[in-house]
């Protein structure tokens, strides 16, 4: 049997959701209502929500009459999210680095809040990139939100204490060999529990590169959830866009 990935274990646990209880639906809200403005997708479009979590930015774009659908590796994240699930939202259970199930199939396949660079090959990222290709339909378009990792190193909070309910959560943050790790510790009811957290930081040049080797054509890079114009320095993300040529 396959060893455990840290991101299938982690995102698995009900302390990953307690822990990041604030990404809450008015955010997510602001944002697909931001893309919206931009991309202007026609009602009816099919669109793919790629790791999407409990489906918070699934729903939001099932609100603006799309035909959705939402993946993600954690079952529990999807067991939560097809409480949402109707005939125009559907979710399931898939690995990035596998193939879709439906080819040229979606208008828009999107892949939200730094929900990458978990892999320890770059080789997977590139597969990754493959099965987002894969699943795009001719002329249809790619949106992935990364973080900036210029940005984050320079403004990398090394040590701090989230409370969350009677929970304290213990997090040291630190870059090593090109990923940004984050460790992650606590007690809950006389148990004590550790995690980690590791994220690539994958530069711009290498996503551009990955896009292009799966045979998608560079749009816009923005640098944050109003998609203001990209800044080495200031910007606290990458929001990506391709197209498949």
């Amino acid at each position: 049997m396959e060893k455990a990935t840290w991101f299938s274990t982690w995102f698995d646990s009900p302390y990953y959701h307690q822990l990041y209880a604030s990404r809450d639906d008015q955010e997510a809200k602001h944002f697909i209502e931001t893309l919206q403005a931009y991309l202007k997708i026609a009602p009816g479009a099919f669109v793919l929500d790629a790791a999407c979590g409990k489906g918070r930015h699934a729903k939001m774009l099932q609100r603006h009459g799309m035909h959705v659908e939402g993946f993600d590796l954690s079952p529990s994240s999807i067991e939560e999210a097809n409480r949402l699930a109707n005939k125009h939202l559907r979710f399931f259970v898939h690995d990035l680095r596998v193939p879709l199930p439906k080819q040229a199939h979606y208008d828009v396949v999107f892949n939200f809040f730094t929900s990458f660079g978990y892999f320890d090959e770059p080789s997977d990222n590139a597969r990754a990139f493959q099965t987002f290709a894969g699943g795009l339909k001719p002329d249809g378009i790619l949106v992935m939100d990364f973080l900036n990792p210029t940005y984050i190193l320079a403004n990398l909070v090394p040590e701090e204490v989230v409370k969350r309910g009677a929970i304290k959560f213990h997090i040291k943050r630190w870059e090593e060999n090109g990923y940004l790790y984050k460790s992650i510790s606590f007690e809950d009811q006389g148990k004590s529990y550790a995690f980690q957290e590791k994220v690539e930081l994958i530069s711009k040049d290498d996503f551009l590169a990955y896009a292009e080797q799966a045979g998608l054509t560079f749009i816009n890079l923005a640098g944050d959830y109003s998609l203001a114009k990209f800044d080495e320095q200031k910007s606290p993300r990458m929001i990506f866009f391709w197209a498949k040529k």
